[in-house]
């Protein structure tokens, strides 16, 4: 079993209500986590109040300028996002909760749980820096669920993998370090070949994304990273 408060941590880009941030603070609290990550929004009297036994974590909470910022190191970035308004090229692929904690969430990678404004979500920038996309049924006729409530929903399905043994724990999965290499490879090879310019930065969104869902082990990223080193030879 995970020591889950290691490796999970919940980010919230710009809530409006400070009652959210309360709520979210207690969610975390009974989940057993406590790093929270706010990006621009300051923590005011009623946060603390909606609290209640979650006061600890709003005193340690970090706030950041930037999703970037708060997001840096993670090797899994899971964004909650309404799928059907995605304008990519490439599609976003949304998973349940439930699927992600059993299969990607908790390999013991660190992961941030990103949850966009109440109002609309994440934007187009942000959620090109999540490789995983979180998605929690509901009536389709008004499907969107509180932020507090998606939060408490996630951590509730988080918890239960976790206690109930679904937890498919990996030691030699790459860190982020070696995604980025990974990455960085993959995108030096598409410019060798003269891939469209204009295309690259959402071709690697999604090829990042596929990282992500891979789970790569260090023997696997070596074997991949020799073959395209002989691929961008031959090329030179």
């Amino acid at each position: 079993m995970l020591d889950l408060d290691k490796i999970i941590s919940v980010v919230l880009v710009e809530p409006k209500y400070q009652g959210n941030i309360g709520a979210v603070a207690r969610s975390m609290a009974n989940s057993g986590i406590s790093d929270l990550r706010i990006v621009k929004t300051p923590i005011e009297t009623e946060a603390i109040y909606r609290s209640m036994h979650g006061r600890y974590i709003l005193d340690n909470a970090k706030i950041f300028n930037s999703l970037k910022e708060a997001v840096s190191g993670f090797e899994i970035i899971a964004g909650t996002s309404d799928i059907s308004k995605s304008g990519e090229k490439f599609r976003r692929v949304p998973t349940g909760p439930e699927e992600f904690w059993s299969t990607n969430g908790l390999t013991g990678q660190k992961v941030a749980l990103v949850f966009g404004r109440e109002d609309n979500g994440l934007n187009y920038e942000e959620l090109g820096m999540c490789n995983f996309f979180l998605k929690i049924i509901g009536n389709p006729e008004y499907p969107v669920y509180n932020l507090s409530h998606a939060v408490a929903i996630i951590l509730y399905e988080m918890i239960k993998a976790n206690y109930s043994g679904n937890a498919t724990i990996t030691h030699d999965l790459i860190g982020r370090d070696k995604i980025d290499t990974l990455a960085g490879r993959l995108e030096e090879l598409l410019a060798k070949i003269d891939y469209n310019e204009q295309e690259i930065d959402t071709l690697m969104n999604m090829l990042n994304r596929i990282i992500a869902r891979a789970n790569i082990t260090d023997s696997e990223f070596f074997k991949i990273m020799g073959i395209m080193r002989q691929t961008i030879n031959r090329l030179q």
